[in-house]
C-alpha cells in the first residue's frame, strides 16, 4: 500500500454507478469496481454467491476523511433498500479495513438513522474487509467510457 493514502470499499448498487458517484471528491484518487463479501472465488456478474457489487476507492486521508467518503456515499445512495427489493448483489454495505474505519461506520450510521432524511432505517451492514475481486476490464470505469449508457432513451439536444 501507498504511504499516506487509505482504501475504503463500499457496496450501495450498481457498481458501475457507485464507481462514477465515488471518483469525484477532492481527494479520491483512484477506484476499481469490483465484488466482495461472498462464498465464491474469482465472482462474475452471473456467479456471486453472496458477494455485493463493490467499489474500491484509494483516498488521501488529508484531502478527505473516511467520514467525509462516507457522508457521500450515503447521498448517493439508497441505504434503506434492503436485499430483499434491490437483491443481495446491489446491498448496502460498508466493508472496513481497519477498526478505526469500523467506529467511523458506526457513527456515520447512527447519525444517518438520527437524520430521519430517509423514510425508513438504514439497512447497510458493516463489516470487516475480505477479499475484493476486481471486476474485468470491461467493467472499470464504464460510464466515463460509455457516457450515454446513462442517458435517458431520448435524443440529446445536440443530436
Amino acid at each position: 500500500m501507498v504511504e499516506g493514502v487509505e482504501t475504503a470499499v463500499l457496496a450501495g448498487g450498481c457498481a458501475w454507478v457507485m464507481q462514477q458517484l465515488l471518483r469525484h471528491p477532492e481527494g479520491v484518487i483512484s477506484t476499481r469496481a469490483g465484488f466482495m463479501g461472498g462464498k465464491n472465488d474469482d465472482p462474475t456478474e452471473e456467479n456471486n454467491v453472496g458477494h455485493a457489487e463493490v467499489v474500491e476507492v484509494t483516498f488521501d486521508p488529508a484531502r478527505i476523511s473516511y467520514r467525509g467518503l462516507l457522508e457521500v456515499f450515503f447521498q448517493v445512495h439508497r441505504p434503506d433498500l434492503d436485499e430483499g427489493i434491490v437483491g443481495s448483489q446491489y446491498r448496502s454495505e460498508v466493508f472496513c479495513t481497519t477498526p478505526d474505519q469500523q467506529r467511523a461506520a458506526k457513527d456515520m450510521l447512527r447519525d444517518v438513522d438520527a437524520s430521519d432524511h430517509w423514510p425508513g432505517r438504514t439497512v447497510t451492514k458493516i463489516s470487516e474487509a475480505t477479499v475484493f475481486w476486481a471486476m474485468g476490464p470491461g467493467d472499470q470505469d464504464y460510464f466515463q467510457r460509455f457516457p450515454r449508457d446513462c442517458t435517458p432513451p431520448f435524443p440529446r439536444q445536440d443530436d
